[in-house]
Order: C-alpha cells, then sequence, then structure tokens
C-alpha cells in the first residue's frame, strides 16, 4: 500500500516568513540607526543620514498592515481561483 501525502491548499509559510523577517528588519534596524545617530553630533552629515534613514524605516511600518493584508488577499484569491479554475483548461467552453 502506498501512502500519498496531501499538499495544502496554499502554502502560508512563505508569506509567514516573509512577515515575520520584514518586521525584525524594520525594528532592529531603526533601533540601530537610531542609535547610530544618537551618537553623532547634530546636524552633522552622519546624524541627518541616520535620521532620515530611521524616518524611511518609520515610514515603512506604517504601511506594513497594507502589505499584511495585500499578502492574506493574495492567498485568498489563488484559493478562489485554484477552486473555481482547473489547470487542465477543461472548464473552457468551445463555440
Amino acid at each position: 500500500m502506498k501512502f500519498e501525502m496531501k499538499n495544502s491548499a496554499v502554502d502560508l509559510t512563505d508569506l509567514a516568513i516573509g512577515i515575520v523577517v520584514l518586521g525584525i528588519v524594520v525594528s532592529i534596524g531603526a533601533t540601530i540607526l537610531l542609535n547610530v545617530r544618537d551618537t553623532n553630533t547634530v546636524n552633522d552629515a552622519a546624524y541627518n543620514l541616520a535620521g532620515a534613514a530611521a524616518e524611511g524605516l518609520a515610514e515603512y511600518g506604517n504601511w506594513f498592515d497594507i502589505i499584511v493584508i495585500v499578502g492574506v488577499a493574495a492567498v485568498i484569491l489563488s484559493l478562489i481561483f485554484m477552486a473555481f479554475g482547473r489547470q487542465d483548461g477543461s472548464n473552457q467552453q468551445s463555440y
């Protein structure tokens, strides 16, 4: 008797790992940039650059919710397409 493992309809592992990695990069990156900014003198080139980069990461963090929503919507759309469409093209009507 041969056992076959069923594959899940959609693999959420890539989406989950991507979201976790992006969250870690944003939080640690912002912390490092703020520490670099605080170790330099005010209005120095390094101070301004680190401050601008930290503001950029903070702006990315504001869009993080939307990125997660788009990822979940992509998973839902892929489930819908898998449910109503066939891979072999047999659902196409010939006229």
